[in-house]
């Protein structure tokens, strides 16, 4: 009598994501660093995809990124973990943010939502101490290839310059 293979369902682990400028057509991939932020990988690979407005940093620079109801799309702040303040060029960060720093039509003040900048950088010489202090985040995802930064970079740059209304960020599974 043959044995037969017992089945087993095995669940692999994401290792990349893919963050899109929507309108503008650009994208890059990133490494999901389970290493040094496993929560923060697991909290967001099992949200993904999805997307919000893009904005573009005033203070931190070379910084675009979209503001997210922390409980209705990812059910939960990470832990704090692999935290930074001085992000390097490809990273991909959850940034905590305290109550009043969000623009009223993403958190109303008279009924404020927990919300969460996933935020992505695109060229050095970043700083994440802005008027109200130090905003230090989890880094959870980096670019692994130098070109494919430069190369996003200028599509970051161009919304930039050339404004960045209906542009959405997305960040997906790749």
């Amino acid at each position: 009598m043959a044995k037969t293979a017992k089945k087993t369902k095995t669940k692999t682990r994401l290792d990349y994501v893919r963050v899109r400028l929507v309108k503008h057509g650009a994208s890059i991939r990133l490494k999901l660093r389970w290493d040094n932020s496993p929560d923060t990988c697991k909290v967001v690979s099992a949200a993904l995809p999805f997307q919000g407005r893009m904005w573009h940093a005033k203070y931190a620079s070379s910084e675009i990124y979209t503001l997210l109801p922390v409980k209705k799309i990812f059910g939960r702040d990470p832990a704090r973990e692999w935290e930074c303040m001085y992000p390097s060029m490809g990273d991909l960060m959850w940034l905590f943010h305290p109550p009043g720093l969000i623009p009223g039509d993403v958190s109303p003040p008279d009924n404020p939502v927990r919300v969460v900048d996933i935020a992505y950088f695109y060229a050095r010489g970043t700083s994440l101490y802005g008027p109200w202090g130090a905003n230090p985040g989890n880094i959870f995802a980096t670019a692994t290839s130098v070109e494919d930064i430069e190369e996003f970079g200028k599509a970051c740059q161009y919304v930039w310059m050339n404004g960045f209304a209906k542009e959405i960020l997305r960040v997906e599974a790749a």
